[in-house]
């Protein structure tokens, strides 16, 4: 006859394992239970249950559930001591109808922090240390705060950090890694917490005494039966270097030797570049935290048990009962492997429940520093993003000509203003001391950005691009011949251009400034215009030289001056308190007399000079004035002509001769003179001599 229970008749309470879940008690019963946990990895527990009623998937995926492992039964009636997981349903597998109107199922269970796996974001981390961003992850996603009392010392944190098309966790797994955290879960029921360190003495306290007895093939309970030691090879020294701008010339490497020192290990060393390490100190930390991973590779205890309480995270001490000699020291646990089995829902319960583990273990002295396993995203290519800036701004840069950017995967978090990024350089097509190309892209426009090694915390602006709101200086394509440069009047309406026109028949090249231009030549300044040239000047106009001025007209020359103001052409000393071309051209608009400069003005015409004066000419000559005709002079009046001498008045032609004195005395010379008269010669005086 079949002694065995009903459906309603199985309870949990006096079996190995207990299941509480949110279906009620003893609705789920356990039967086998494969935990995996450790440091540096997240948990995940694997139960097969057999179920008293059908399983909604609702009913179970993303709520918690308590897993109690029996570690040793209780006395005179008292409660057996368990150990708890505690942990979220992550998947649900149904399984077959079994016997007794059961069915079975399989339930997979991770830690809550497995939650941030089921996210993928992009976003920038400003001025936050690891441990500030895991408490931003863990709240915004509604979860319990970690135990962070094993942090010695915080990193200091980071200004600007890139998370970039990754999960949360894979962001935050990466971090703890770059900054030498390491971690566990620690459980009881009800609830299970993230526990960070990064140094060795942050490991938990044993459980009572914390004595773990090695009995090597033994089959009794509660005790390790097997316990090998590993000892591997590590390289004997890590190096990185990197690059910062800021300290050009100078590369902030560093050598870190190992303290486990092997045969020919001091000559293996590990190089790294880029070591992420913007100075010498931070190359230091960082390089301590690699070298720090490779020791604790050295040395290792793999074993198996039967013992129920070692957990990762928590230090035992290991002894041999058998060898009292033999010497051990305290450990921790940094990996295990569960298994569990209960038959007693199948069989009449003369079958005893099966425990085992494997588990890994290191000194306790060693701190678990990770390796940088988790890889760092890449960006391949060229990204987009928007120069950003203040609100009113239009240029906003560092003395690097660094600006702002905001990228458009920062969807809401993105400020646009500036404060929520870093300072960016931006390539140029030369960079000298002093002396290069320099660009300043404004706030507003598209820009393409390119990574420093792929790494998404290393932009640099590589160019810009238009685009409908920023478009080019002249419509495409009517105009796209031309070769254009114009910017844009800060804060004001205008622009400075130059500008290449191709096209064929009209070829030119234009230059627009909105203000002022301003060209200094150092040596000798020439230009050649085949046909014409034509100045337009709006006001004032000067030319200051500073020795000889030469001009040569090969046809008409004609000057034109308006009739308010006199041409004045000064050979004297120029003023010299006056400076620069600007300040004469100023000085032209007066009516007094321009210091122009001094010297002499040489001008000369190869065929006419013609000039027409619409009323006045006027000319003072300070010394002296010569006047030269190869061949025939005419003066001509409409009236009369005046010709006056402050001395006397000469006039020669060949042996003919008259002077004019100006004490009245007229002298007439000649080798003939003839006086003639249609009508009256009259010769008037007191005294007329004849001879």
């Amino acid at each position: 006859m079949n002694d065995m229970p009903f459906i309603d008749e199985f309870i949990q309470a006096s079996r190995v394992l207990k299941l509480s879940t949110s279906l009620g008690e003893d609705v789920l019963l356990p039967e086998r239970a494969s935990i995996t946990e450790g440091v540096n990895q997240l948990f995940e527990i694997e139960i097969a249950v057999r179920s008293k009623k059908n399983i909604a998937p609702a009913d179970l995926i993303g709520k918690p559930v308590d897993l109690e492992l029996e570690v040793s039964q209780g006395e005179y009636g008292e409660e057996p001591v368990r150990r708890c997981w505690n942990g979220l349903v992550t998947e649900l597998h149904e399984g077959p109808a079994v016997t007794r109107g059961l069915r079975s199922y399989h339930l997979v269970v991770r830690p809550s922090l497995w939650l941030l796996s089921q996210t993928r974001d992009s976003r920038i981390w400003m001025d936050q240390d690891t441990l500030q961003v895991l408490e931003t992850l863990l709240k915004e996603h509604g979860l319990t705060q970690a135990d962070t009392g094993g942090v010695l010392r915080r990193r200091p944190p980071i200004h600007y950090s890139c998370q970039f098309n990754e999960s949360d966790l894979r962001y935050l797994l990466r971090r703890f890694e770059e900054e030498g955290y390491f971690y566990w879960f620690g459980h009881e029921k009800g609830l299970h917490r993230l526990h960070v360190a990064n140094y060795a003495n942050s490991w938990l306290k044993p459980e009572g005494d914390g004595r773990v007895r090695v009995a090597y093939g033994s089959s009794d309970s509660n005790h390790i039966n097997e316990w090998k030691r590993r000892f591997t090879y590590v390289p004997g020294k890590r190096s990185g270097a990197d690059w910062n701008y800021k300290t050009f010339g100078h590369i902030p490497i560093e050598s870190t030797p190992s303290l486990v020192e092997l045969p020919g290990n001091a000559k293996r060393e590990i190089f790294e570049w880029p070591a992420r390490a913007m100075d010498l100190d931070e190359a230091r930390q960082v390089e301590k935290l690699r070298i720090q991973a490779s020791e604790a590779d050295h040395e290792r205890v793999t074993g198996t048990s039967n013992v129920r309480i070692l957990e990762p995270g928590r230090r035992f001490q290991p002894y041999d009962a058998a060898n009292p000699d033999a010497r051990f020291e305290e450990h921790v646990i940094i990996a295990a492997e569960h298994v569990i089995v209960d038959r007693s829902y199948e069989t009449d319960g003369g079958s005893l429940p099966e425990y085992r583990n494997r588990f890994e273990a290191i000194p306790s002295r060693i701190p678990l520093t990770p390796h940088r396993t988790t890889p760092k995203p890449k960006i391949e290519g060229l990204q987009v993003a928007v120069v950003a800036g203040p609100q009113g701004e239009e240029i906003f840069c560092d003395s690097d000509g660094c600006v702002k950017l905001w990228f458009p995967w920062q969807r809401h978090r993105a400020k646009k203003d500036g404060t929520d990024t870093k300072w960016i350089r931006v390539s140029t097509n030369w960079a000298g001391q002093g002396w290069g190309g320099q660009v300043i892209p404004r706030i507003g426009m598209e820009v393409l950005v390119s990574f420093l090694d792929s790494d998404p915390d290393r932009p640099i602006v590589v160019g810009l691009v238009p685009n409908p709101r920023n478009n080019v200086p002249y419509p495409l394509p009517v105009n796209k011949t031309k070769t254009v440069f114009r910017t844009n009047t800060h804060k004001g309406q205008g622009f400075n251009e130059l500008t290449f026109e191709d096209e064929k028949e009209r070829e030119e090249v234009y230059v627009h400034a909105q203000k002022d231009q301003n060209i200094k030549v150092e040596n000798n300044y020439s230009k050649r215009i085949n046909v014409n040239k034509i100045e337009s000047v709006g006001h004032n106009k000067g030319i200051e030289v500073t020795n000889n001025h030469y001009e040569v007209i090969g046809g008409d020359m004609d000057i034109r001056v308006g009739p308010s103001n006199k041409w004045t052409i000064t050979p004297r000393a120029a003023d010299k308190a006056l400076e620069g071309i600007g300040q004469v051209a100023n000085s032209l608009g007066s009516k007094e007399q321009a210091p122009i400069g001094e010297g002499n003005l040489h001008l000369v015409v190869q065929k006419n000079k013609t000039q027409k004066i619409g009323d006045t000419h006027t000319e003072d000559v300070g010394r002296l004035k010569k006047i030269d005709v190869g061949s025939e002079y005419n003066l001509r009046a409409g009236e009369d002509v005046i010709i006056e001498a402050g001395k006397r008045l000469i006039l020669n032609c060949g042996k003919s001769r008259i002077v004019l004195n100006a004490d009245g005395t007229i002298t007439i010379s000649g080798k003939k003179i003839v006086g003639s008269a249609d009508e009256i010669f009259d010769i008037l005086g007191d005294m007329v001599k004849i001879n």
